[in-house]
């Protein structure tokens, strides 16, 4: 063990630790803190974790990328159970990206939170490092144990923050949507873990993949639909992805974070990360390549009609992993791979420029508070318009040509059924260039007269020169490297492992005129009337609160009909509320003594059959003092369980502190054990 400590690979733990140590600074240690001191811890969470991390990188780069860094062994009866990181070229290229996206999202945040309360802002960046921490966990994890533990870690970061403004209704049952929906997918993975584990009888992630393997055949198939489901999940595709529009009402740098580059992204790392066990059973590669294409074209016509332009990005998010999903499923988790990296780079900058015009507008983050945007944030609107272009795949120009050109070639080159898949992807590149240049065309308009900004305060937009330094900094390194970022695509293929897929050049021709074709249309969505006043309706319709297909009493054309039926993500949501939500709601109410039902029968029952059982048989046969020992006891039983029932008390917060405190008992447990 101790030799292990003087290995290059030691100063892996230090990755995750740093942000997890800035973590416990901010949010348990009982000082106060000035508002500079919490800037600079929250940076050095972020900027520590990227330093230490790229000197790794170089040795892995050019030596042997292949090391163990152990964090304890726990000791169980028999059993000794190896808790350890690993640095392997997919850990290393996952760890860097969130590494570097992250403090560049932490550097914007100083400027973009900083009207907040100091007591908000220290939670913010609190909750922050420890969604870093979790990822980088969880990207580095060398055994199941501490894979979930980041994983989960993950899932609960996503709700505080997404949820993060107590004060919004709205706010909180987005958070609480996107808690439940992936805990779902958490439960698959779970259940797929500890079929490993039965089979492989280690924790070891290698030995793990290696079980899986070798193996029966049905249940391999198993846990690889088992994983497949937990990835759909995680990173929002079809047809869980409902809760990553909604969670847009978090604030814009959380999206940045966690929604482009990390968390959504998790599910796509974990099909790669178990991409031999996977590439066996062949059926779940197929589902994941055709799930995996018609989710990019769904979120990709979805964006289209999008009003607001961060739900616009979202359905993004949810059509680029799409792309991702589908190039895993022919088999090329390399190209994903290196997908993931740009579209990280150009998704986070997306993010933070959209924040940066619309943020103190009028019009909150609805797509008209993008008129303007090239006056009143010149270096904003640039970064966005790189962002857009690389999102769209400009030819040879942008970074997300030369990666989204890598799928495609990859896809093409699959077979007969990779053939459709590849038109499908095409169909689905020409819209994303509509969606994505529909806000720069809407931030060329000239901002009306009337649209008036909320009052600033001294600490944003350029009146602060050291706010604008922390938000121009990463926008604009994040633009330059939207733009160059392409000449990493086939170093990241090859570095993985993988082959550079080349297309015939009839196909890459094709690719090429896809985002033209897109950007044309996405003109002509705003400067053809009749288009334009069609989602001009669309917007005026979703603003209505009931939700109709009229307006003013008139029906409305097929057109606004079918940009309002993808505006509202083709109403999955409202066949989960027919489905899941009332039932269970109708359920919970009639537990409550609504509408004639019992309230709290599981609770209730207990107590009325204890209370009859004191009074029929005890009652008649307490003369004596053994009879009255038990009457004494079955009212104990009374009071006792009438008392357990207080526990229930509906509060997230008391729920928290009893599961912390099982875990630390857990953790002591295991500490003296070891």
């Amino acid at each position: 063990m101790l030799s292990n400590l003087y290995t290059p690979y030691a100063v892996l733990l230090l990755v995750p630790s740093v942000a997890l140590a800035a973590f416990v600074v901010l949010a348990l240690l009982p000082l106060h803190l000035a508002r500079r001191l919490v800037y600079v811890i929250a940076l050095l969470g972020g900027v520590a974790a990227m330093a230490i991390m790229l000197p790794l990188l170089v040795h892995c780069v050019l030596g042997t990328c292949s090391g163990t860094a152990p964090i304890f062994n726990l000791v169980v009866g028999t059993s000794t159970v190896s808790l350890a990181l690993v640095l392997n070229p997919l850990s290393a290229v996952f760890a860097m990206t969130v590494s570097v996206i992250g403090s560049c999202v932490m550097f914007f945040s100083i400027n973009y939170m900083a009207d907040s309360a100091l007591a908000d802002l220290r939670r913010y960046f609190a909750l922050m490092n420890l969604f870093m921490a979790a990822m980088l966990t969880m990207v580095l994890a060398g055994d199941s144990i501490v894979f979930f533990l980041g994983w989960e870690m993950m899932g609960l970061c996503s709700y505080f923050l997404i949820a993060i403004n107590t004060v919004s209704p709205q706010a909180i049952r987005a958070g609480r949507k996107a808690f439940i929906m992936t805990r779902l997918a958490d439960a698959f993975l779970l259940a797929a873990l500890l079929l490993l584990f039965l089979e492989a009888g280690s924790v070891r992630l290698d030995a793990l993949i290696h079980a899986g393997l070798t193996m029966d055949e049905s249940h391999r198939a198993i846990i690889a639909w088992l994983l497949f489901g937990g990835a759909l999940g995680k990173s929002a595709q079809v047809p869980f992805h409902t809760w990553l529009p909604s969670a847009m009402a978090g604030p814009t740098p959380v999206s940045a974070l966690l929604h482009s580059a990390t968390m959504v992204a998790a599910g796509a790392f974990l099909l790669m990360r178990f991409a031999p066990l996977m590439e066996l059973v062949p059926s779940v590669q197929t589902v994941a390549a055709v799930l995996g294409v018609l989710t990019a074209a769904f979120g990709a016509l979805s964006a289209v009609f999008q009003q607001d332009v961060k739900r616009l990005l979202a359905y993004s998010s949810i059509s680029q992993i799409g792309f991702m999903m589908l190039s895993i499923g022919v088999g090329a988790p390399a190209a994903a791979a290196a997908h993931f990296v740009v579209h990280a780079i150009f998704k986070s900058l997306l993010f933070l420029a959209a924040g940066d015009i619309t943020h103190g507008s009028a019009h909150g983050t609805d797509l008209s508070a993008m008129r303007g945007g090239r006056q009143r944030r010149p270096l904003a609107f640039a970064a966005f318009t790189a962002g857009a272009a690389s999102l769209a795949g400009l030819p040879l120009i942008t970074a997300g040509w030369w990666s989204k050109e890598a799928v495609l070639a990859s896809v093409y080159g699959s077979g007969s059924l990779g053939h459709v898949l590849w038109a499908v992807a095409l169909m689905s590149a020409v819209v994303t260039g509509t969606y994505a240049f529909r806000p720069v065309l809407t931030g060329l308009e000239q901002e009306p007269v009337r649209s008036t900004t909320r009052a600033a305060s001294p600490h944003t937009h350029g009146v602060s020169a050291l706010g604008s330094i922390f938000a121009g900094f990463p926008l604009a390194l994040l633009g330059i490297a939207s733009l160059a970022g392409g000449v990493l695509v086939d170093p990241i293929i090859r570095f993985l492992g993988g082959e550079a897929p080349h297309a015939p050049a009839a196909t890459m021709l094709m690719a090429a005129m896809a985002p033209l074709i897109g950007a044309s249309l996405a003109v002509a969505l705003v400067t053809v009337p009749e288009l334009a006043n069609g989602l001009s309706v669309v917007r005026q319709i979703g603003h209505r609160s009931n939700g109709g297909v009229t307006l003013h009493g008139k029906q409305v054309g097929p057109f606004v009909r079918i940009a309002l039926w993808l505006s509202r993500g083709a109403r999955v949501d409202h066949v989960y509320q027919v489905l899941f939500v009332w039932p269970f709601v109708h359920l919970v109410r009639w537990l409550n003594g609504y509408r004639g039902g019992v309230a709290d029968p599981v609770g209730n029952l207990p107590v009325l059959a204890a209370v009859r059982l004191k009074e029929v048989v005890v009652g008649p046969l307490a003369h004596d003092e053994v009879d009255r020992m038990w009457m004494r006891l079955a009212g104990g039983i009374v009071t006792l369980w009438s008392a357990a029932r207080r526990i229930q008390t509906g509060r997230t917060r008391d729920y928290g502190l009893a599961m912390a405190g099982g875990i630390a008992a857990l953790l002591l447990l295991a500490w003296g054990l070891t």
